[in-house]
Parts: C-alpha cells; structure tokens; sequence
C-alpha cells in the first residue's frame, strides 16, 4: 500500500512538473516571444529559453509518460475506472511527446543554429508555426494529468486507513 501510494505520488508529480513547464511556456514565454517585433531579439530570447527548458521539460515529459503505464498497473484492470483514465493520460502525453519530437524539437535546433545578427527572413512565419505546436501539445498535456488526478482520486485514499 504505501510502495503504491508514494508511485502514485511520483506519477503526479511528473505530470504536474511536465504540463506545469508547457503551460508557462505558453503563458509567459510564447506569448513574450509572439511579441518581440525583432528578429535578433526573438532568436536570442528563443535560443536562452530553449537552452533553459530543454534540459527539464524532456525529463518530466517522459517520465509523465512512464507514470502512465505506472498507474495502469497499480489500477484494477483496464475495464476500471482507474484504468481507463490511466491509459486516457497515457496516451495525451503520448501525444505530447509526438508533437514535441516531430515539430518542436526540431524547430529548435533549426533556432538554434540562426546567427543572432542576421536570423532568416522567414523567422516569423517559423515563430507562428513554433508557437501553434506547442499551444497544440499543452492542450494536450492538460486533460493527461486531468486523467491521471482523477485515477488516483478513483483509487481511494492515498494513506492507509486507521
């Protein structure tokens, strides 16, 4: 029970460490991002940010999704509730991680690699791109730990009854 109990709690707070980052980043850094009208200062600030969330955000996202399959096997069954909701945010940071690798991460390192002095001419259509994409897999990492809160709620209490 109490082995149980502390897997729930690491599975909750890699979910709420991951979807925490993305909604921030939406919040406060892609919307200051969307606002810069420089692109010398778009890609300075896009390239410090990356380098200070790319470190982090890639472990709690994984280890979000690891949480998943931690808490489907601590459930009833999939025909559970609990289960079902597992799975549900399984698949939604799932989900997130796809978006991330095939667009975000890879847009990144193309940011990465632009000179501050003299970025590409088409550097906000590529801002635009990047920030739809990671508004996209925030929304996507919400419902996941909705779905991960709710399993756990499901299961019962997180301390053992006395």
């Amino acid at each position: 029970m109490v082995t149980a109990t502390i897997v729930r709690l690491i599975a909750l707070l890699f979910a709420a460490l991951a979807t925490g980052a993305l909604v921030v980043n939406w919040f406060g850094l892609a919307r200051a991002m969307a606002r810069l009208p420089s692109a010398s200062g778009y890609t300075e600030f896009h390239q410090a940010s990356t380098q200070t969330f790319d470190p982090y955000v890639p472990i709690v996202t994984w280890g979000a999704l690891l949480g998943g399959v931690a808490l489907t096997v601590l459930s009833a069954g999939l025909s559970s509730a609990p289960g079902q909701l597992a799975v549900a945010g399984f698949l939604c940071y799932a989900a997130v991680i796809a978006i991330s690798l095939s667009t975000g991460v890879r847009m990144n390192q193309l940011i990465a690699g632009w000179s501050i002095e003299s970025p590409p001419d088409d550097w906000a259509l590529i801002r635009a791109r990047w920030i739809r994409f990671h508004i996209l897999r925030t929304l996507f990492s919400v419902p996941g730990l909705a779905c991960y809160l709710l399993s756990c709620l499901l299961q019962g209490p997180l301390t053992r009854p006395t």
